[in-house]
């Protein structure tokens, strides 16, 4: 914000009327410039200093997090909102008050260093977190350099992820209609839609569309607490789902309380704890199932999407279906080369080269009768 104040000065010939700049710089702290000889030469300026921003020099630490988090807290999710002002806490308020120029990057190095002793996958989203914070503050023209670019990332080790075949896909399902009959309405939510956890966890009957066979989408239940909007704005969306699916949901939504309007509540009719689902009923399942591998919850997801794959549906329908904003996130995160998309894969492959070798054998076939030659019966001796 901007104006032209009038300023009267003293000079040896008598006091004389100029006109001078007056603007506040992001922070709220005033500042004036320039000495105009009339109001028309200073109204000339006056745009200049419409979005001043303060000396690069003078900005903190708390100042550049300050901007990231305010912007964090009217874009991103309420679970990512908690996180980042979580590792603000830990990692970054202790220099709020020092100048972005006095840390240089070999400290900043040590310090993730540390975090990474801890907790690899922490010192990896706290370096990111910073990176986008003095990043922010450089589009917007506060900053011209990123000390956070030169410190190394954390080494993460591999991922303990494993997703469900096919095969054991209906194993669980089948397992679980005969000693958990009160959780296959849900189980088959899991693993025939490949939504979140937490959005299966906050559907409501109403969510569920029987003729249109699909569920909508527009909501989470996560750290507790209903939250009205998804993880990203993409998220929000219509899980279109197949009918027998359909026809689970529809029984289960019969046989509920019909005063209840969530679809999965626990037996109190409130939303289900996920923590509790996983240790008395996701853990056992897999133990009766003799399935040893660690699969979490979420993994369920991604089988889904390996599911989606290795029937030869398109990578868009998958996309669309898990609510992801760019199709490289399910193939390069969700998606696994698992047995039933190698066994398929190899399989058409083979096709190929069978169809292949088929076609050749018969071309071949055809080229040999074309070369037989059948001589004049001038040229045969009928004597032997």
């Amino acid at each position: 914000m901007a104006g032209i104040s009038k300023k009267r000065i003293k000079t040896k010939k008598g006091e004389v009327v100029k006109y001078t700049i007056t603007y506040y710089d992001i922070f709220g702290k005033q500042h004036t410039s320039g000495i105009y000889d009339t109001i028309k030469e200073a109204k000339r300026h006056l745009s200049k200093f419409e979005n001043v921003n303060p000396d690069n020099q003078n900005i903190t630490y708390g100042q550049i997090f300050k901007h990231y988090l305010d912007k964090a807290r009217k874009k991103y999710a309420i679970n990512t909102i908690e996180t980042y002002e979580r590792y603000y806490k830990k990692y970054f308020q202790a220099v709020e008050d020092i100048r972005y120029d006095k840390i240089d990057s070999i400290t900043w190095q040590g310090l993730f260093d540390d975090i990474e002793k801890s907790s690899a996958y922490v010192a990896q989203d706290s370096l990111k977190m910073a990176k986008a914070a003095v990043n922010y503050c450089i589009k917007h023209g506060l900053l011209d350099y990123n000390v956070f670019d030169k410190v190394e990332k954390a080494e993460l080790p591999k991922a303990d992820i494993n997703h469900l075949t096919i095969e054991e896909i209906k194993m669980v399902l089948e397992e679980c209609l005969r000693s958990y009959p009160e959780y296959y309405a849900l189980l088959y939510t899991f693993v025939g839609t490949g939504a979140r956890e937490g959005e299966i966890f906050a559907l409501t009957k109403d969510d569920f569309n029987f003729d249109e066979k699909s569920l909508l989408i527009n909501k989470q239940f996560t750290k507790n607490r209903l939250v009205h909007k998804t993880k990203t704005e993409s998220s929000n969306r219509k899980i279109y789902i197949f009918d027998e699916l359909a026809g689970v949901l529809r029984e289960h939504i019969r046989r509920s309380d019909k005063e209840n309007p969530i679809l999965f509540p626990n037996r109190a009719g409130n939303y289900l704890n996920p923590h509790n689902l996983r240790q008395r009923f996701w853990y056992p399942l897999l133990e009766l199932c003799e399935i040893n591998k660690r699969v979490r919850l979420h993994d369920l997801r991604g089988s889904y999407i390996d599911m989606v794959l290795s029937s030869g549906l398109s990578v868009k329908f998958a996309q669309n279906q898990a609510g992801h904003a760019k199709s490289e996130t399910t193939l390069n995160i969700y998606a696994r080369n698992n047995s039933d998309m190698v066994a398929r894969a190899t399989e058409k492959i083979g096709n190929i080269f069978s169809k292949k070798y088929e076609q050749n054998m018969s071309m071949k076939e055809n080229s040999l009768n074309k070369k037989i030659i059948h001589f004049p019966k001038r040229y045969v001796d009928t004597s032997i």
